[in-house]
């Protein structure tokens, strides 16, 4: 908002980050803010140093910060479903089922916009609630696809862990759940697919069968495909991107 940036879950070092908001056009920004959806590492990584460098408090629940060995830092406790106001965002975490401590997903409102952050869920219940409603802009995750999971070659444990309640949403529920948010959202101008598997996803197959799922629901909104490697920028709204 404004000259003001959040970034949500932090496993890059401080280094690659600001090489990425560069990227992004979005080095004249000041962070204000790191929050943090739950304690795996690839989403913490670099959560420790990046918010001594950049001197900003963490935001997360008190399960994922304890998990994470986090209090000991500038930090603030959040609540599932109960709004929090940080540097003029209106923070929202919801309630996500993944196996850690106490996850969730984050509705982000600023300068009357409305944003939707969920990766790392195991269904998307979570999600189909009064609360999100009237977004502008959603960041989901479509993990994996089914056929390609079942024919991978991780291990069954691995397989079972990740197509289960705990784990991540396939294309297909995907596909589904950015359906039901967008007959909430009249005004939703674009999607952007996160969180893809390089060995069970494709990118170009995730968009179509979130595409076809979705159907005509999703109207003129944009449907874009965060890849892991690259900045990824929403088309209509360059002030959201992929790190």
């Amino acid at each position: 908002m404004g000259d003001k940036v959040l970034l949500v879950d932090c496993g890059f070092s401080h280094r690659q980050i600001k090489l990425r908001l560069a990227e992004a056009k979005l080095e004249r920004y000041t962070v204000c803010g790191i929050l943090l959806t739950h304690e795996h590492t690839d989403h913490i990584r670099g959560a420790d140093r990046a918010a001594r460098q950049f001197g900003v408090p963490l935001l997360g629940t008190q399960g994922t910060l304890r998990a994470a060995g986090l209090t000991g830092l500038d930090h603030r406790v959040v609540r599932h479903a109960q709004q929090v106001e940080h540097a003029g965002f209106g923070i929202t975490p919801l309630d996500v089922p993944h196996d850690s401590a106490e996850p969730c997903a984050y509705l982000v409102e600023a300068a009357g916009r409305r944003v939707l952050l969920a990766t790392d869920m195991g269904t998307p219940e979570g999600l189909v609630s009064g609360l999100v409603t009237d977004l502008d802009y959603l960041y989901i995750e479509a993990n994996h696809d089914a056929d390609m999971l079942r024919a991978g070659p991780y291990p069954w444990f691995l397989k079972k862990r990740i197509a289960g309640a705990g784990g991540h949403i396939n294309n297909r529920e995907c596909g589904e759940l950015v359906a039901e948010l967008a007959r909430r959202s009249p005004r939703l101008q674009a999607v952007m697919l996160a969180h893809l598997s390089e060995k069970n996803n494709d990118p170009g197959l995730a968009k179509a069968v979130v595409r076809e799922t979705a159907g005509k629901v999703l109207g003129e909104a944009v449907l874009v495909v965060g890849r892991q490697h690259v900045v990824t920028d929403m088309p209509v709204a360059p002030w959201c991107c992929s790190p």
